[in-house]
């Protein structure tokens, strides 16, 4: 690992060299004269894609708004995948002006890729304020903003009409807490005629974290953070939903959760991001609707974020004015207002008219609960420890997760010896 860091490191400041950071002719020929001369010089700027865009959405959404703005800038897109992974386009010198990512800012921090934002934002008259603050802080990195939010996931709790309907059971409802969920899933997890209805999917148990304010491992010592009574509190909600008789959740990534709602149509309730599929599972004559994520009893109304994209500029880029236009007009109402009423993007700017934008040109949504997204309050950021989704980290923890469900330890024992063995084995950790 050692090795391949300083290969990174070396990468870097060739290409540092090349695009003249320290104050060569590139960065020169981008200086923040003002002339109308330095500002319509063509330029081409790239565009990391941490996820692939359908073409309409990166003429729509990327290419035409900043063209219509400042015909001078060209864009080209590069996404991630093989061969374009951020280490490997590090190593060769070749990482785009603009980078985006979902969720975890660090991993272009720990690359070197990422800079303080304010002077950038200070010649271009960018206010920070026009951001929903619950966004911003998770888009730092020790302690400076090094990037900005983009767009964010709509995630709510989804449940399906027809199954409700099916046993009589009431609908969920705004503001409910987990116990009530777990209530609900009880009553409509039934056979009827050899097909079983199962109440909810919950995906995994850390789909269910948002809200509380908890993580596996401290951010200043990494030490675990396991043994605790939100922890606990959590644990047995999820282990009382997954042993519903019935219930038990069929695979626990995304698309398992999306196959079980939309196309299996065996499964009452998700909580996740289901827009993406849902126009098509409406056309296909699933009766869907969405309340408020459910809150914990002692954090009410508390709820967490859904998965959120940021965006900032490369450090090393040559075009370091041009490409914070780009960012300035990706982050404006009128993008972010398209992005939320024709594509379903949830905004991270605080502006109500974008906000009350949401959805109106996606017929799907047309009689739906829409503003149950909102609702609730977005639970104060508690930054992470870089070794918190570690995969041995994690096999430690999901390993005592599965045991709780399978009967075989209590709540107690599990978290406890959780917490003693991941403390044993931290150290090996952080030495690779």
């Amino acid at each position: 690992m050692k090795k391949k860091l300083s290969v990174i490191a070396a990468s870097l400041a060739a290409l540092c060299a090349l695009s003249a950071c320290s104050g060569g002719k590139g960065s020169q020929e981008n200086a923040g004269t003002g002339s109308p001369q330095a500002e319509s010089k063509p330029v081409t700027i790239k565009i990391y894609q941490w996820v692939a865009v359908s073409d309409e959405q990166w003429q729509q959404l990327f290419v035409e708004p900043v063209k219509k703005k400042y015909p001078h800038i060209t864009l080209e897109q590069v996404v991630r995948g093989k061969g374009t992974n951020p280490d490997e386009l590090v190593a060769s010198g070749e990482f785009p002006d603009i980078f985006t990512i979902t969720n975890d800012i660090r991993t272009y921090a720990n690359l070197g890729l990422t800079q303080d934002m304010s002077p950038l934002m200070k010649k271009e008259n960018m206010d920070i304020s026009k951001f929903d603050p619950a966004f911003t802080e998770r888009s730092k990195a020790d302690g400076q903003l090094v990037a900005f939010p983009f767009y964010s996931s709509p995630t709510a709790l989804y449940y399906n009409k027809d199954i409700f309907d099916k046993f009589a059971v009431p609908y969920p409802k705004d503001g409910m807490y987990w116990e009530d969920i777990i209530n609900l899933a009880k009553q409509v997890s039934k056979m009827d005629a050899g097909f079983q209805y199962k109440g909810m999917h919950p995906q995994s148990i850390f789909a269910m974290k948002g809200g509380l304010p908890i993580d596996l491992l401290d951010a200043k010592t990494d030490a675990p953070t396991i043994n605790n009574d939100q922890w606990k509190q959590m644990l047995t909600l999820y282990s009382n939903l997954v042993m519903i008789p019935g219930n038990e959740p069929k695979g626990g990534a995304f698309a398992d959760v999306v196959n079980a709602f939309v196309k299996d149509k065996n499964t009452a309730m998700v909580i996740s991001n289901m827009m993406p599929s849902l126009q098509e599972a409406s056309k296909n004559g699933l009766n869907w609707d969405m309340v408020q994520l459910p809150s914990y009893k002692g954090y009410d109304g508390l709820k967490g974020l859904g998965d959120t994209m940021y965006v900032g500029i490369n450090k090393v880029s040559k075009y370091q004015e041009d490409a914070m236009k780009v960012l300035s007009v990706l982050t404006s109402e009128e993008v972010q207002s398209t992005m939320a009423k024709k594509y379903g993007y949830y905004p991270v700017l605080s502006s109500k008219a974008v906000k009350d934008s949401f959805g109106t040109e996606m017929e799907f949504l047309k009689g739906k609960n829409v503003q149950a997204i909102y609702k609730g309050q977005i639970a104060p950021y508690m930054p992470s420890s870089t070794y918190s989704s570690h995969a041995d980290v994690r096999k430690i923890f999901n390993a005592k997760v599965a045991d709780v469900v399978a009967g075989k330890k209590d709540v107690n024992t599990a978290l406890r010896e959780a917490d003693e063995e991941i403390t044993k084995i931290m150290p090996q950790i952080k030495q690779k």
